[in-house]
């Protein structure tokens, strides 16, 4: 089957927060109609033939000086190139990427990263940042970011801890606690 990559629509509300709620947990991406229309943010999404979502991605162009905000407190170290482009509001923030379990490894993550990617350095990017949880049930993306020029820069194995604890989204790898950790990479685009 073809799959075609878009712009989010509302047309694609519930199918989205099904999708999220199958990879991440109910409650963890939820409002995407209202994250889609904030300043700076891109949702795209990947359809078979116009009918099926198999995969999404979020991302945005954090405004100058937002890395902070973005990150929360749990980050100590921001690597003076990433601090830079965030000084000059060049620094894009990849949030989510989702693909059906059974469609994964088949090209369609890659290609939402790639598009999604190309979208942020469009709207003035030169510096990118993307965070993938690592749990039980995520698939491994190490080969796939280095595909596409990414370098790991930290692990927080409590990133997500209180979220995920106070019941604030329902993580599908907690059991009797929290069990993922948050995997950052960067990229230098110039």
């Amino acid at each position: 089957m073809k799959v075609e990559i878009e712009s989010y629509t509302p047309r694609w509300h519930g199918d989205v927060i099904r999708l999220a709620s199958e990879v991440f947990g109910a409650g963890y991406f939820d409002r995407p109609s209202e994250i889609a229309t904030q300043p700076g943010s891109l949702v795209l999404v990947c359809h078979e033939d116009d009918e099926r979502l198999v995969g999404f991605a979020q991302g945005q162009l954090l405004s100058e000086g937002r890395l902070r905000d973005y990150l929360g407190p749990r980050v100590a170290e921001v690597p003076a190139e990433i601090a830079e482009a965030d000084a000059q509001g060049a620094l894009g923030a990849i949030q989510a990427v989702a693909v059906l379990p059974g469609r994964r490894r088949r090209g369609i993550g890659c290609k939402l990263l790639a598009t999604l990617h190309d979208a942020l350095v469009g709207l003035g990017a030169d510096k990118l940042i993307i965070t993938f949880r690592r749990g039980p049930s995520a698939s491994p993306v190490d080969g796939l970011m280095a595909r596409l020029d990414f370098e790991p820069w930290t692990r927080l194995p409590t990133y997500w801890q209180e979220r995920c604890e106070s019941g604030a989204f329902k993580c599908v790898d907690r059991r009797d606690r929290c069990a993922c950790e948050a995997v950052f990479y960067r990229k230098k685009v110039f």
